[in-house]
């Protein structure tokens, strides 16, 4: 068995590219060490041990490079923890939607999110329910893309509160942020605020969900800049098409003729991100009520919710689970919740 049959299938092509530029760096620095050692047998030092000195810088540069792999292997060895399994499917109608292959699939992205990302609370108490959630709001955008990587990111911070501008806290009025993406000295951290992250998931009927929402902004900065025009999901050809239809759909909005969240009109930015809420919360409504932007959301996010949309509406009707000591388990074992997963 070779290392890319022991990696699951979704990683298989990241551990791929990982080894290549381990390989890559490696060898440039075997070169450099390779003159040096030359020209020290040259001077007169003994050529097999100067030659084996010359070797370890190189392999040092790959174990280093390959350290990743190792550590997500071991993340993903690790049994699935019961309690983010509870939190799933209390919580996440998406996942409860999917078919059981997705749903594995659906695990290893958080346990890898998880593993690899730091999640920060921020004079509020970190609950497995936040951290669940807020790497749940991370996977459904991009599940599409089973090779993505969020490089984009390396930290959430969580809040007790909304916010404003200056990040300070509180229930003031002007108290009015619910999640940003940081830029600047800022890049690569997100600020949600706790409880409307929670609440984005516990309401699943009103189209909004401030994870999701800022996480699209992410999908949106993957050609490098937030501008409601994502980096994935549009051919250069449907580039133009997109921006006049999220001209004419931010027209309608204005006239009082959608029921789009009117936030969507700050900018074409935040259009993309309130539009990608609506999507995911309520895809058989969207494509209903906007089948245009349903089917243009479709291709960006490359994920066909309309072949889920019986699920999704089952899920919707059972509402929001409640698992007592005497309940099937949601890991779906067959035993009662006491008897598995509480354990």
């Amino acid at each position: 068995m070779n290392d890319d049959d022991a990696a699951p299938p979704r990683f298989v092509a990241w551990e791929r590219r990982t080894k290549f530029w381990a390989l890559v760096f490696a060898a440039l620095t075997l070169g450099v060490t390779m003159l040096g050692a030359l020209v020290l047998i040259r001077a007169g030092r003994p050529a097999a041990t100067t030659l084996i000195l010359a070797l370890a810088p190189a392999a040092g540069v790959y174990v280093w490079h390959t350290a990743r792999i190792r550590r997500r292997r071991a993340l993903l060895s690790a049994p699935f923890p019961p309690e983010w399994e509870t939190v799933l499917q209390r919580d996440v109608l998406f996942f409860r939607a999917l078919d059981p292959s997705d749903q594995v699939r659906f695990r290893r992205e958080l346990q890898v999110f998880l593993g690899e990302k730091r999640i920060t609370g921020i004079k509020v108490r970190l609950d497995t329910t936040t951290q669940v959630l807020a790497a749940v709001s991370a996977i459904i955008p991009i599940f599409g893309f089973p090779d993505w990587e969020w490089d984009q990111i390396r930290e959430v911070l969580v809040y007790p509160t909304r916010f404003d501008g200056e990040f300070d806290f509180g229930d003031r009025q002007d108290h009015n942020i619910l999640g940003m993406v940081g830029t600047g000295s800022l890049n690569g951290l997100m600020i949600l605020s706790k409880p409307d992250l929670i609440g984005g998931f516990r309401n699943a009927t009103d189209k909004r969900n401030v994870g999701v929402h800022e996480f699209a902004h992410l999908v949106d900065k993957s050609d490098g800049v937030i501008d409601g025009v994502p980096g994935v999901g549009l051919v250069r050809d449907a580039i133009g098409p997109w921006v006049d239809l999220v001209r004419r759909k931010m027209s309608e909005i204005e006239e009082g003729r959608s029921d789009i969240n009117r936030y969507a009109l700050t900018n074409e930015a935040e259009f993309f991100a309130v539009a990608s809420e609506y999507f995911f919360e309520r895809p058989g409504v969207m494509a209903r009520k906007h089948p245009e932007l349903y089917a243009a959301l479709e291709g960006v996010f490359n994920q066909n919710l309309r072949a889920r949309a019986g699920a999704l509406r089952r899920e919707l009707k059972r509402g929001r689970l409640k698992f007592g000591r005497n309940s099937p388990c949601p890991c779906g074992s067959g035993r009662k919740f006491k008897r598995c997963c509480l354990q």
